[in-house]
């Protein structure tokens, strides 16, 4: 009785300390509100906590899903928060059509391995909302798309949306059910312990 109650000690054991090594909060960077909103999505149904990047001060080298847009291919704020966390599943967030290609991309430019999730989303794009730097590339990048996409015979709902936010300088995604795809991810993955106890900023 002894022997299996000691073996009974050693499970709970080694699954509660299997436990702390997995997902425990989501980190985020938004300018347009795409990100923030797919973030709070994501944490609401998860029940784990998300924090914008800049403010979150979590312990370093705790295990995080990041959410940030892109610009120039890249995602803003992984590579930052790649050097504090670990970063087990990233969701890049941009105006035009998630593809494929959009993952090759990601991982080329910011070196994640294999064992790094990756989920391309369509999200909300404001012309006004971006840093003034950006805009000026930006009303290059959207001539282009409109030039692009309107030479096209047919268009999927979201490249009817990103030509619309192209011409327009603003505008909403196709769908916002994308995220339900990494939601599902995480919860093979998600900390139990969080789903009770938050993470509070230090």
């Amino acid at each position: 009785m002894i022997f299996i109650g000691l073996l009974s000690i050693k499970g709970v054991y080694n699954n509660w300390k299997g436990a702390t090594n997995m997902i425990s909060a989501i980190i985020y960077t938004s300018t347009s509100g795409s990100c923030e909103y797919y973030a709070r999505e994501m944490s609401r149904k998860l029940a784990i906590p998300c924090y914008e990047a800049k403010k979150c001060g979590l312990p370093k080298g705790m295990e995080v899903v990041f959410i940030g847009w892109l610009m120039n291919g890249k995602v803003t704020g992984l590579d930052a928060a790649m050097k504090d966390y670990n970063v087990k599943g990233v969701v890049q967030v941009g105006m035009g059509a998630p593809t494929e290609a959009q993952e090759k991309v990601c991982r080329s430019k910011h070196g994640l391995g294999a064992d790094v999730k990756v989920f391309s989303l369509q999200g909300r794009f404001d012309m006004d909302k971006l840093p003034v730097y950006f805009k000026p590339v930006m009303k290059m990048v959207n001539k282009s798309i409109v030039e692009r996409l309107e030479g096209q015979s047919s268009l999927s709902d979201a490249e009817k949306a990103t030509l619309q936010m192209a011409k327009n300088g603003k505008g909403e995604p196709a769908t916002w059910d994308g995220i339900e795809e990494a939601i599902e991810w995480v919860k093979e993955l998600r900390n139990p312990l969080d789903v009770i106890k938050w993470h509070e900023p230090t």
